[in-house]
């Protein structure tokens, strides 16, 4: 499944810049299928750097043992290979490289010009609202953006995978099932509708891939395999959601991770004109342990002004010490000039934000910071927003904001 490393095809599919197991997952299995469709090996690429993977994202390194891919890092490309497979393509006379994005639909503005220029970009499958970027080159049955309605439709990309799977190959491979699988189960929180997450389409894919994948030829003991009384076997979702969500939550990862990583680790950046860009980090602990680690201050302070931010939305998601799961946002600012206190009143009181209606009540900042940071922190008693809906929010006021409509 994951081979020809060193001999990269001329079709990439690629995941987004946060690199979460939704986006190296889809972009892994979607690489599959169209290997399958064109009768030729098409190239996945991990949207981070081999580092991050390697450090950074147990809950993608334990799926992937499941499915029995080991030693995965030797085997993927990552973001920093793409220079040398499409960087110097067309100066050497080699075609551009055609381009499929999973779990986005634009790409990365931070990716060099040398690279940019030479992708084309023919698909996308998708579940974020729409940019509108590449309407020339992909439209028709090959833009699926599964949003609508300031919603995204499914709660995993890779859900959108498993419905284009159904259509090739029964049984489908172990490898794949559980890929698949895992991860539509870990982003809609096992299928929970308290969450808020999972749609019918998950629910589906799910009951799909539990029925068809071929758990005969799994070759290494998993624990969400069993069998029952006839010797048929028994699939436990829940089980393997548990592993994973325990990877993906991991306390002792999340308390060593140093503040500069963890605000990296999973960011989406925003930008509505050139002198209005934030960033929104997803941060997989508490709010107070996270603001009381040495050098927060510090580090926030360093990593906004790398990334040319004056303001940075924090969303905490964790577990409570009664395992209800539960978000808080955070609004940073480091923009002397602005009134935080002003802008989040005045964002809560916006059009934008009625719409998604996060239900949000100030707490109090654990910590007194002595720094030009201004921060303030809320309580999100609506935990089904995610990212996906929260970014677009807060572009929105801001475009409204700026053309003096609000």
């Amino acid at each position: 499944m994951i081979e020809h490393k060193a001999n990269p095809s001329n079709h990439l599919v690629l995941g987004n810049d946060a690199g979460d197991a939704d986006s190296v997952i889809s972009a892994i299995t979607l690489a599959y299928i169209e290997s399958m469709e064109h009768g030729k090996y098409v190239t996945p690429v991990v949207a981070i750097s081999k580092y991050a993977f390697v450090h950074e994202r147990p809950d993608i390194a334990l799926v992937l043992e499941l499915a029995g891919v080991h030693d995965a890092s030797d085997k993927l490309i990552f973001i920093e290979d793409l220079e040398d497979i499409v960087g110097n393509s067309t100066s050497s006379g080699v075609s551009q490289s055609k381009m499929t994005l999973v779990d986005h639909n634009t790409l990365n503005p931070s990716l060099p010009h040398s690279i940019r220029k030479n992708l084309i970009v023919k698909e996308i499958v998708d579940h974020h609202i729409d940019e509108g970027k590449y309407q020339e080159t992909c439209s028709g049955n090959h833009r699926i953006i599964a949003f609508r309605d300031g919603q995204p439709l499914v709660s995993s990309t890779t859900t959108l995978v498993a419905e284009r799977m159904q259509q090739y190959r029964v049984p489908y491979p172990p490898s794949i099932g559980i890929l698949l699988l895992g991860v539509i189960l870990l982003d809609s929180v096992n299928l929970d509708d308290a969450i808020g997450k999972v749609t019918e389409r998950d629910k589906i894919a799910v009951d799909d891939l539990v029925v068809n994948t071929d758990w005969s030829k799994v070759m290494m003991p998993v624990t969400f395999l069993t069998s029952d009384e006839n010797g048929d076997i028994v699939v436990d979702t829940t089980e393997l959601f548990n592993e994973l969500q325990l990877a993906k939550y991991d306390a002792h990862f999340w308390s060593d991770i140093p503040v500069s990583r963890a605000l990296g680790y999973d960011v989406k950046y925003f930008h509505q004109d050139e002198f209005t860009e934030f960033g929104v980090s997803t941060i997989l602990m508490p709010p107070t342990g996270f603001m009381e680690k040495d050098g927060f201050a510090e580090s926030t302070l360093a990593f906004m002004g790398t990334e040319q931010i004056t303001l940075l939305g924090i969303m905490f998601a964790f577990y409570d010490e009664e395992k209800s799961f539960r978000r808080q946002l955070a609004f940073i600012s480091t923009d002397q000039q602005a009134n935080l206190r002003l802008l989040v009143e005045s964002l809560l009181n916006s059009r934008p934000y009625t719409k998604v209606d996060l239900q949000l009540e100030e707490k109090v900042v654990p910590v007194d910071f002595n720094t030009e940071l201004q921060v303030l922190l809320f309580d999100q008693r609506n935990v089904s927003p995610s990212r996906k809906e929260i970014g677009p929010m807060i572009e929105d006021f801001f475009h409204i904001t700026l053309d003096g409509s609000n």
